[in-house]
């Protein structure tokens, strides 16, 4: 089975900040409430405000980006979810799990891999192709990709 690149893109970039994301989002969560909250508090403009440029606009602007950041952290988590599931499809131990890992958390290349598991590069590559086609199908089901995706496409 084959996936659109972008696809297979998107669940690569989305596999190596595995262990990053949910904390980069939440600290993106607070800065956007800490603006907020600054905003709000904020005089209002005593000119009265003048196209767009009052206090509402600064806090309704700021109140996007909570809800942004909030969507952000929304997705992180479900893509938690997904590489939990994915631990349970390919355990600790198998060559899929061993594969990725050395890809995706060290930064191995495949030919690194490949020595050190003393198999050929294009089975490294059959390896990863398993993985991330089905990180890729878990992650169409749950609505956080598309087959469709496009090669510079980022997380819905």
């Amino acid at each position: 089975m084959t996936i659109p690149a972008g696809l297979y893109a998107l669940c690569e970039k989305r596999r190596r900040r595995r262990y990053t994301a949910i904390g980069a989002a939440e600290e993106r969560l607070r800065e956007a409430r800490q603006a907020a909250e600054a905003a709000h508090a904020a005089p209002p403009d005593p000119n009265g405000g003048s196209h767009g440029a009052g206090h509402g606009d600064g806090l309704e602007r700021a109140a996007i980006r909570v809800v942004e950041a909030e969507e952000q952290l929304r997705q992180a988590l479900a893509w938690d979810n997904i590489f939990t599931r994915m631990d349970r499809i390919y355990p600790a131990g198998c060559l899929e799990d061993t594969v990725s890992r050395m890809l995706y958390d060290k930064g191995f290349t495949q030919a690194t891999v490949g020595e050190a598991l003393g198999m050929h590069r294009i089975t490294v590559r059959r390896y990863q192709d398993r993985y991330v086609i089905n990180l890729a199908l878990l992650a169409v089901q749950e609505g956080l990709a598309r087959m469709e995706e496009k090669a510079d496409a980022e997380c819905l």
